[in-house]
């Protein structure tokens, strides 16, 4: 659903603050693709869903309470200000690869990243009009 702000500006609906009160993110269909959408530090954000790590839905993840968001399937973490991961993927049989996976994302894959705003409990994707 769209809605007009003062700026003339074309808002796409994503969802509202109260979905989000588990995790703290959720997986929301946009014209951009499918992105996953939530509350970091109290900021409002719209990233990549896929992990780069095996292709995850980050928005079945969560949003820590140090505000990264973390991969569902082997807790690689991501800062959404930025995109970059901060911490690779967890587990023995990531042992090894965990700090390559984390150096190759962050120089070539970052999430891409999207404005947000959210207004009267609901966050949109800012898009120009």
């Amino acid at each position: 659903m769209a809605g007009s702000t003062e700026q003339g500006a074309t808002d796409v609906r994503l969802t509202t603050l109260e979905a989000l009160a588990a995790t703290g993110v959720v997986a929301v269909d946009t014209p951009h693709g499918r992105l996953a959408v939530g509350l970091a530090g109290g900021e409002p954000f719209a990233v990549s869903d896929r992990c780069r790590h095996l292709g995850a839905s980050l928005g079945k993840g969560h949003v820590t309470d140090e505000g990264c968001l973390e991969c569902p399937w082997h807790h690689a973490r991501y800062d959404v200000r930025t995109g970059e991961m901060t911490r690779g993927p967890q587990g023995l049989a990531f042992a090894a690869a965990r700090g390559a996976v984390k150096t190759l994302t962050n120089r070539a894959a970052r999430l891409k990243r999207y404005p947000v705003i959210e207004r009267d409990g609901v966050l949109y994707l800012a898009e120009s009009g």
